[in-house]
């Protein structure tokens, strides 16, 4: 095996485990330990979080992205045609997944997080409607969390899979 296939799987492996190991940190150990402070400082804290560990998300998009990349591409033959093969198959729904865990993290982003701040922040009245705004929105981000997540292990599954597959 040649040393840039091993350094670049052993990268994608280490930037997988960064981006899912974070997300299961975050929601079976900060979510529940933010429980106790109540709604909005716990979203406060929680989007405080999200800032202090967006350059770690984004590192690792780029780095499994390229990674990735360059595995496909050394692995092009046993993964053509993509629906003849198992491998090509597992390959391209693993490929529709990871692009739906970066639509919901683009959503997490740059339109429930901002949101949520600007619903949290000192000028935002304070109000019913704006706790109403606050939960919807809470409620939205929370089920695009686990869905971010669940999909993630998913992928994690399906490169195991596939890794079986093309070994053979």
């Amino acid at each position: 095996m040649e040393i840039s296939h091993v350094i670049s799987a052993s990268l994608h492996i280490l930037a997988a485990v960064t981006w899912i190991g974070s997300m299961i940190y975050s929601e079976f150990g900060v979510k529940p330990a933010l429980k106790n402070l109540g709604d909005m400082k716990a979203h406060s804290v929680s989007g405080n979080a999200m800032k202090k560990f967006s350059s770690l998300t984004w590192t690792s998009l780029i780095i499994l992205i390229l990674t990735g990349s360059y595995a496909t591409y050394s692995k092009k033959d046993k993964l053509a045609p993509v629906f003849q093969e198992p491998s090509g198959t597992v390959l391209f729904i693993k490929l529709v997944l990871v692009a739906a865990m970066i639509v919901i993290l683009f959503l997490q982003v740059f339109v429930y997080g901002p949101k949520m701040q600007s619903l949290i922040s000192t000028a935002t009245p304070q109000n019913q409607e704006n706790q109403m705004e606050m939960t919807k929105t809470s409620n939205t981000a929370k089920v695009l969390s686990k869905t971010h997540l669940y999909t993630g292990i998913i992928i994690i599954i399906l490169a195991v899979i596939l890794s079986g597959l093309l070994e053979k």
